[in-house]
């Protein structure tokens, strides 16, 4: 069953529920209280009855010694017309014997037994398609006590109720017929934007992730619905990224390949000439030569990829220590190479106790000074400096290199990416430098930060966290 239908349905049934409660309630209350009124006129008209009737025994009895029961019925008929009322009413003796009676049946009277003197009681009840108000009292003659029973005709109180009781029907029979053309209205307007989230989950569920529904109301369903959108959202960029993962593994995948294939082929090449050829010893040698280069160039590629798999699946444990010993090894391995460069190389180090680890920290910042170096035509500068910043230790490499276009900045530490292919692979490049050095960067809670400008050179930054005061370094 639909949502709306469901509203609607239970909502119907409970003001049908409510309301066929609340016309009971009222027919009875109304009946009861019509019953109450008529009773109190029929209380009255008893009073001046039996007033009356004791009033004409009184009289007859200065006449007669004895009264017969037609004198007895003569005398109810003349107290009754001179009320006014022609109800039937009956005389009875102390002990419940009927003296005299006037119209009506009186077989199915009120027990007298219920009643005492001076005391009035009634009954309703239906008798050949009438409805009978049954009233009795006790009352003294002459000093006597006798009971009087007098019968009114109640069919205007019948009527009266069976009138409510189909008013009340009609009523609730349209009240129910207009609650339910609203409430389907209402409901309709309260599920609309279910259906339209509905909708949405289909054009989401076929791959359009970048809709979004509109929020329309700012109750539950307006909260639900912004709750679906930052669903949505949240499943787009996990969709993108998962897309660009799997762009990034077919590009791995397929610069791998690439850079086993240029040096195989030309170690197969070379060799094959080795073997099949008889060549002089120049160029035996440059055949060797060209072989031992390209084997370098595949050795230094298996050590960098399985340094990839060592940082995705090691937890490394950082230690503690002195900023300048663990740059200053750097600066000692970096410095050789530097010169052989004809580059001028300069430090500047603020000593601070660091959280780092010490092999892999000499990785990542050689690694930078290495691909500064690269970059670095002869005559150049490279700096390198280890300063506090905010409550952390940076550490950034800047040279007057080439420096990278902006539109490559984003990518270049993807694997295997490089901006420069044929000068990488000149230097043995594979692309897997900064891929690594970001890696490592990220075991220190830090990522690789890049500013550069082409043809003025290049920053390359990161941040490792500062060890508390109170706690001295481990040895090293």
């Amino acid at each position: 069953m639909k949502f709306a239908l469901k509203i609607c349905l239970c909502t119907v049934l409970i003001v049908a529920l409510l309301f066929g409660i609340a016309g009971q309630i009222l027919v009875a209350r109304s009946f009861d209280a019509a019953l109450e009124f008529r009773v109190r006129m029929a209380e009255a008209e008893f009073s001046a009855l039996a007033s009356a009737l004791e009033a004409e025994i009184y009289g007859i009895r200065l006449y007669y010694s004895a009264v017969s029961r037609q004198m007895y019925e003569e005398l109810l008929t003349r107290a009754s017309r001179n009320q006014g009322t022609d109800a039937p009413c009956a005389l009875y003796s102390e002990d419940g014997v009927l003296i005299s009676s006037f119209g009506g049946d009186f077989s199915g009277t009120i027990a007298f037994s219920e009643i005492g003197p001076r005391r009035f009681a009634y009954r309703l009840s239906r008798e050949d398609n009438a409805v009978i108000l049954h009233t009795a009292g006790g009352v003294v003659i002459g000093g006597n006590n006798y009971y009087l029973s007098v019968q009114y005709r109640a069919d205007d109180l019948m009527q009266l109720r069976d009138d409510q009781i189909r008013s009340i029907i009609l009523l609730h029979c349209i009240t129910v017929a207009v609650c339910t053309a609203v409430m389907l209205i209402v409901a309709w307007a309260i599920s609309k934007p279910l259906v339209r989230l509905k909708r949405f989950t289909g054009i989401i569920g076929k791959g359009n992730y970048s809709r979004r529904a509109k929020v329309t109301t700012l109750d539950e369903i307006g909260d639900l619905t912004v709750a679906f959108n930052n669903m949505t959202g949240a499943i787009e960029q996990k969709v993108t990224e998962l897309e660009n993962n799997a762009k990034q593994q077919k590009d791995f995948v397929a610069s791998f390949s690439h850079e086993l294939k240029t040096p195989m082929t030309s170690i197969i090449g070379y060799a094959d000439m080795l073997r099949s050829s008889e060549l002089d010893e120049e160029d035996a040698f440059m055949a060797a030569n060209f072989i031992h280069s390209e084997g370098k160039r595949l050795e230094a590629l298996s050590l960098k990829l399985m340094d990839l798999v060592v940082l995705d699946k090691t937890d490394f444990k950082l230690m503690r220590g002195y900023a300048k010993k663990a740059l200053g090894h750097v600066v000692a391995v970096v410095t050789p190479m530097l010169q052989n460069a004809d580059l001028t190389f300069y430090y500047d180090i603020e000593q601070r106790i660091i959280l780092y680890e010490k092999d892999l920290f000499l990785t990542l910042v050689t690694n930078i000074v290495d691909n500064a170096r690269k970059a670095s035509s002869p005559g150049k500068r490279i700096w390198l400096t280890g300063k506090k910043s905010a409550d952390r230790y940076r550490i950034e490499v800047r040279d007057e290199g080439i420096g990278i276009p902006k539109e490559e900045l984003s990518r270049i530490t993807e694997a295997f990416y490089m901006v420069d292919k044929s000068r990488a692979r000149a230097q043995h490049g594979a692309g897997l430098g900064l891929a690594i050095a970001n890696r490592i960067a990220m075991l220190h809670g830090s990522t690789l930060h890049f500013e550069s400008e082409q043809g003025k050179g290049t920053t390359v930054w990161f941040d490792v966290a500062i060890a508390p005061r109170e706690r001295r370094p481990d040895d090293e």
